[in-house]
């Protein structure tokens, strides 16, 4: 949790099979964080450890695509190749099994528990949207259908946390 030097020691990690879950490009803000840097998920990844994205801001959580994405274009700028694969993975698969449960979740296979999210695009991009998404198999958000969209504060006129609309 917090791995923000975790790039330093990416083959113990694999080795031990331990998940690092790290923020896209948040460091530097205490002392123990000052050795960060924005490539540190894409050297995880080139190492072959397991890489979660993570946030602990409500905004931020709402994006972790997006911040999955700013991970591996901070590899891409290094040269490093990383598919959009292994960076799906950094937020779903990964983070099931650091959190011991991939065997149940985290992947789309028969038999586990699926949250799916169906995207208007590249699920990397800013400029995607959701389109629908189920949760425990039921359709939850339909963009299409105003009884399937939550009403936002913004909406109401007061600060909202943001619409996916």
């Amino acid at each position: 949790h917090h791995a923000v030097e975790a790039y330093k020691i990416g083959d113990l990690l694999r080795e031990n099979d331990v998940c690092s879950a790290i923020w896209a490009d948040w460091y530097g803000f205490k002392m123990e964080a000052y050795d960060g840097i924005l490539e540190n998920a894409a050297l995880l990844n080139q190492a072959g450890a397991c890489v979660v994205i993570h946030s602990d801001d409500a905004n931020g959580i709402q994006r972790l695509n997006q911040e999955a994405a700013k991970a591996q274009a901070a590899g891409r700028r290094m040269g490093m190749d990383i598919s959009d694969g292994d960076v799906i993975g950094w937020i779903t698969l990964n983070a099931a099994k650091a959190m011991g449960i991939a065997d149940q979740t985290g992947s789309l296979e028969a038999g586990k528990m699926a949250d799916v999210v169906l995207w208007n695009g590249d699920p990397l991009s800013v400029y995607s949207r959701p389109e629908k998404v189920w949760i425990d198999g039921a359709l939850m958000f339909d963009a299409l259908d105003p009884k399937r969209r939550p009403v936002s504060d913004f909406e109401l006129g007061q600060p909202g946390e943001g619409d996916v609309k």
